[in-house]
């Protein structure tokens, strides 16, 4: 008995058909789009300078060694904890709109940005790591005059420049499909029903 031939068709992926979603979805994960940083990555971003600066300053009370752990210690504390996910509905807030602005800073080579915006942005961004730079070598050198002093150029030129990115953010928002879903609230959204 012979078994009638099976024809087998090519499957395309879901962003090839043509449903508007798919399509949709298919957009979002072009390469370069990232996961704009949580609001918790923004607090630790403003956090980091000082806890660094305290961390290197402690080689006077703890010696180089104990100072030196304590410092790459408080580093992958820093990066774990901004890498962790927060759990629960996205809520519009200033430190979300920083995350999204600074992934759309970041993705300014496939969604073209303002070129005075862009480098604005890139101009506060080495201003920062500047005075962090200087108030590190101020942490070695025991220095409290370099420490406070490059401690308030970076917290200057951080919180100048959090507020562009959330400008960007706010000017750039409906320019792509994959800002739009970012700042777009579930419509299935079932967390306030309990049952």
């Amino acid at each position: 008995m012979q078994t009638p031939e099976r024809q087998f068709h090519q499957v395309q992926p879901a962003h090839h058909r043509g449903h508007p979603a798919n399509s949709i979805l298919g957009t979002l994960r072009t390469p370069g789009s990232g996961k704009p940083a949580s609001a918790r990555a923004t607090y630790i971003k403003i956090l980091a300078p000082a806890l660094l600066s305290l961390s290197i300053w402690s080689h006077i009370w703890v010696g180089t060694y104990a100072a030196l752990a304590l410092t790459v210690l408080s580093l992958a504390v820093l990066l774990f904890l901004q890498r962790q996910r927060m759990v629960g509905p996205r809520k519009p807030s200033w430190a979300n709109a920083v995350g999204y602005g600074e992934r759309i800073w970041l993705n300014r080579l496939h969604t073209p940005i303002p070129d005075k915006v862009s480098a604005r942005i890139t101009t506060l961004y080495l201003g920062y790591w500047l005075g962090a730079v200087i108030a590190y070598s101020g942490g070695i050198t025991t220095s409290p005059v370099l420490t406070v002093t490059g401690l308030a150029v970076a917290y200057s030129a951080q919180l100048v420049c959090f507020q562009k990115l959330a400008a960007l953010f706010e000017q750039m928002k409906d320019k792509s499909p994959l800002y739009q879903f970012w700042s777009s609230a579930p419509d299935n959204d079932n967390a306030g029903k309990h049952a």
